[in-house]
């Protein structure tokens, strides 16, 4: 009975090896796959975006080269990172507010029938309300300054992920909850072990929407009412009819988002949601 337990267990080992092994060599096939069709979308955007700006003047669509040859020149220069830098602090400190009231609301709504109805009407609400409205009333009220811009990004974004996080929380498989109850779990292993590791992909999914949504009110904020930052510097230009200094500090604008994107949130998401099977995170593809 012994060896027979002892050759069961090596063979149950063995999968699990010849398993994790196939998952690695999956997950890497997946990210070179990913990464050649990113690049050849890109290439054929520059393709379609070189085409249309032969046939149009260069004060309304610059080149491609032109737009990247400025933006060098762009990136020479210091104030060019002191107002990234700016709007990059604005951004962080509005949706460390955001996003932490959204993410509380929206589990509140998604587990008390009490709290879903005394803060759905509120959530709904504040997200039909447009960025711009959120950018005017917080200029208004709290001048042309900085918190102006870190609570519209605040206020514009919480909602947004309440929804997202009470649609999520509601989702959560309460069978897992009621087996480590028998189980006799701790309510705090309960919430770590199998509450938030359901959680995480909402989480993750409502911090990527709040991100973009964040850049585009400070954006707003800084172009109807600030001195500094990217939103105010692409008024500034606007106002200067350059239309390549516009692309070009659009264009640092997108590539601090996908640094953002593919350099932190996803090496996050994979090493968080690690234990999920390749095919459900590839989302059965």
């Amino acid at each position: 009975m012994s060896d027979i337990s002892m050759g069961a267990g090596t063979r149950n080992g063995d999968a699990v090896v010849v398993d994790n092994t196939t998952m690695a060599k999956e997950r890497r096939a997946r990210f070179v796959r990913g990464t050649r069709n990113r690049v050849l979308s890109m290439i054929v955007l520059l393709v379609v975006w070189q085409l249309v700006s032969m046939v149009m003047k260069s004060s309304v669509l610059p080149s491609p080269i032109d737009v990247v040859v400025q933006l060098g020149k762009n990136l020479g220069e210091g104030n060019t990172y002191y107002q990234l830098y700016i709007t990059i602090v604005r951004v962080l400190l509005g949706m460390a507010l955001g996003v932490t009231s959204g993410i509380i609301a929206g589990i509140i709504m998604g587990l008390s029938r009490l709290g879903e109805e005394l803060l759905d009407v509120w959530v709904l609400s504040l997200f039909t309300v447009p960025a711009i409205v959120y950018a005017m009333l917080c200029l208004l009220w709290f001048g042309l300054n900085d918190w102006a811009a870190i609570i519209a990004v605040g206020v514009g974004v919480l909602p947004a992920i309440a929804i997202n996080m009470w649609q999520g929380t509601k989702a959560i498989d309460r069978d897992l909850i009621h087996m480590a109850r028998s189980f006799r779990f701790s309510r705090r292993s309960i919430v770590l072990r199998v509450v938030l590791p359901q959680l995480i992909p909402y989480i993750l999914a409502a911090f990527r929407y709040g991100l973009g949504l964040s850049w585009k009110i400070v954006t707003v904020v800084e172009l109807l009412g600030l001195s500094s930052g990217v939103g105010y510097t692409l008024n500034y230009w606007f106002g200067n009819f350059s239309m390549v200094q516009v692309m070009a500090w659009t264009l640092l604008f997108t590539i601090t988002l996908l640094i953002i994107e593919y350099g932190i949130l996803k090496p996050v998401e994979a090493y968080l949601t690690r234990w999920r099977p390749v095919s459900q995170a590839q989302g059965g593809v």
